[in-house]
């Protein structure tokens, strides 16, 4: 009787077991998601599983999978309001080994599995209800086994608006611990906010799982706070690309063979009075042409402009002759270039203000999420000029303009202190300087000189590459030649360091330097602060002139006439030397901050996104 009664009990308890694992969970779990397994817990980690919605016309195409690729043998699932925690809608397409439970009786809004085997990747439909306007959230649990699960998997959130869908964002990353019991649901702050948003980051949807998405700044795609954005995707024959930017009157995408302006077919999204119009254009070097309209070749399928962001879609044939060059989208991989700007010529787009190209050429048919290219060059190039002509520059003229007569006592490798540094300062920034353009060079590829900043750093570099030539000439003291030698000297250095500081200021305005319009303050900041101590240091000269009947702080095209270098006096410091010594220590350490300062700027540029990035981190 007892083993009659034990394998009876066995058997109950077998059957529950069965129940829970084998053929899917019940109606009443729809509220719990948690399964009826005696002796086991949810698992409290990062789940490995994901539910991946993709919205269509009325319909979501829900794919549950792994990343990683883990297989599982149960799930359940079920679609909730957000405002109301009501289930909503029904599910449709349902492959063999699923089917749909009744979490409100009469309606199929809940799903699970019929059998144990591993799974990967199923696929179904959830189908929305007519008239339907509100947010939702799939909510699901994976059972990786039978001892192993995950309760309350969340998806993105997913605003309808009468069968109209837009998935808004990528799921949060739950905690180690959930604070809450399932399902795991939060009402939104603003709903009228959540909408825009969902509008916004429409574009990001299937992002490197059904499309090729690049977007400017780079590593803005994952955030989903991109500038400038192009989306690619593939349906049968049809290339279907999607644009969007923000803050600027076009956004524009380009194919490329080289990352580079030049021979490459771009695609303007472009707004003018509100309304979106699409053309094509070829680049020519740096210039940018428009070009009549091609029958067939790009089809404008949808575009918007809300909240000063352009949008639009358009389908573009696979392949296509321009300009005697053949663009095959299908099979050859091309650079992503995308640009944004806020200018626009009469017939044509002005000069983009943002622009990114991608790392490397791919295949568009190709899906993936694409990297932009490295613009580490630029950057060494930009922290080698501010070091060269704000740092190493500005000491070593400042030295040789006022402390001819200081430090007299001490010589260095036989030379006066104020020559040996001088020149010390000088090779160094001659080197920098050579270095730099030898480094923007190879980043371009080709001699340029389409921007401001651009002429005036070949003048630069010219005038700096023939000082250190004409320094090796320098005629004699006391040679008829040399004060105009001297007056060559200060002018060639001097128009060298002018047009090296007016060229920074033109690299603010370049997009590929990335850097903020806020350190326009900072290099008015160092122009103020150098003419300043110039001028103190000229007063201080004046002072010692009278308590000196020797002209000892020489002008710079002036030469040093000591007399007899056996008078004692001929090694003594000019009147004032102790304040000139102060003042150049104040000057040198303002100058270290100035440089250090500017050049973690350009390195870490954008600045902005580096410091929240640090922040988040840290």
């Amino acid at each position: 009787m007892f083993q009659l009664r034990l394998s009876v009990v066995l058997t109950l308890t077998l059957s529950s077991v069965i129940l829970a694992l084998r053929n899917g969970a019940p109606p009443d779990a729809c509220g719990h998601l948690t399964p009826r397994h005696p002796d086991t817990t949810a698992n409290l980690h990062y789940p490995p599983y994901q539910i991946l919605p993709a919205a269509g016309q009325g319909r979501i195409r829900v794919i549950l999978g792994s990343p990683q690729g883990l297989a599982y043998q149960g799930f359940i699932i079920n679609a909730r309001s957000t405002d109301t925690g009501e289930y909503v809608g029904e599910f449709t397409n349902l492959p063999a080994n699923v089917k749909a439970i009744e979490c409100t009786p009469g309606l199929k809004n809940g799903v699970t599995h019929t059998d144990t085997s591993e799974k990967h990747n199923i696929e179904f439909d959830w189908e929305a209800p007519d008239d339907y306007e509100g947010m939702i959230i799939f909510n699901s649990t994976f059972a990786q086994d039978y001892s192993t699960y995950w309760v309350g998997v969340e998806s993105p959130r997913i605003t309808v608006v009468r069968r109209n869908i837009v998935v808004m964002t990528t799921p949060t990353p739950p905690p180690t611990e959930r604070p809450t019991t399932p399902p795991y649901y939060e009402a939104p702050v603003a709903p009228e906010n959540n909408e825009a948003l969902a509008r916004k980051r429409a574009i990001y949807t299937g992002c490197g799982t059904t499309k090729s998405c690049f977007g400017a700044p780079s590593d803005c795609v994952d955030s989903q706070d991109c500038k400038a954005v192009v989306a690619v995707s593939v349906q049968g024959e049809r290339y279907i690309f999607e644009l969007q930017g923000e803050g600027g009157k076009y956004v524009a995408v380009g194919l490329s063979e080289d990352a580079k302006m030049g021979d490459d077919s771009v695609v303007e999204c472009v707004e003018n009075s509100g309304k979106i119009s699409i053309h094509h254009s070829w680049n020519t070097g740096r210039k940018n042409d428009r070009l009549p309209p091609q029958s067939g070749m790009l089809n404008l399928e949808h575009s918007s402009f809300e909240d000063n962001r352009i949008y639009c879609k358009f389908t573009r044939e696979r392949r296509t002759v321009i300009k005697g060059h053949e663009f095959d989208i299908e099979n050859k991989p091309y650079h992503l270039l995308i640009a944004m700007g806020k200018d626009l010529k009469p017939n044509g787009v002005g000069y983009h203000n943002l622009r990114e190209a991608s790392a490397a050429p791919r295949r568009l048919s190709d899906v993936a999420k694409i990297a932009a290219a490295d613009d580490v060059l630029i950057r060494v190039h930009g922290a080698l000029m501010i070091a060269s002509w704000i740092g190493t520059a500005s000491v070593g003229i400042l030295m040789a303009r006022y402390y001819k007569q200081t430090w007299l006592r001490s010589s260095l490798c036989g030379k006066d202190q104020w020559f040996a540094w001088h020149r010390f300062f000088m090779i160094l920034t001659w080197a920098m300087t050579i270095a730099g353009f030898v480094v923007i060079f190879v980043e371009i590829g080709t001699w340029s000189s389409a921007t401001i900043h651009a002429s005036l750093g070949v003048v630069t570099t010219a005038l700096a590459f023939i000082q250190p030539f004409m320094a090796a000439l320098r005629p004699h003291p006391g040679t008829p030649r040399r004060p105009l030698f001297n007056w060559a000297h200060w002018f060639v250095g001097n128009a060298a360091h002018i047009c090296a500081i007016v060229a920074m200021f033109f690299a603010v305005r370049l997009t590929k330097a990335k850097i903020p319009e806020w350190v326009d303050y900072v290099l008015a900041a160092y122009v103020v602060f150098h003419v300043v101590m110039h001028i103190v240091l000229s007063f201080a000269g004046c002072a010692s002139d009278r308590q000196d009947s020797q002209r000892i702080n020489a002008f710079p095209m002036k030469d040093l006439q000591r007399g007899s270098m056996g008078h004692p006096d001929a090694r003594r410091d000019a009147p004032l030397a102790a304040m000139r010594k102060l003042i150049f220590a104040i000057y040198f350490i303002v100058i270290t901050v100035f440089v250090a300062a500017l050049v973690v700027i350009v390195v870490l540029a954008p600045i902005e996104d580096s410091w929240v990035k640090f922040t988040n981190n840290f």
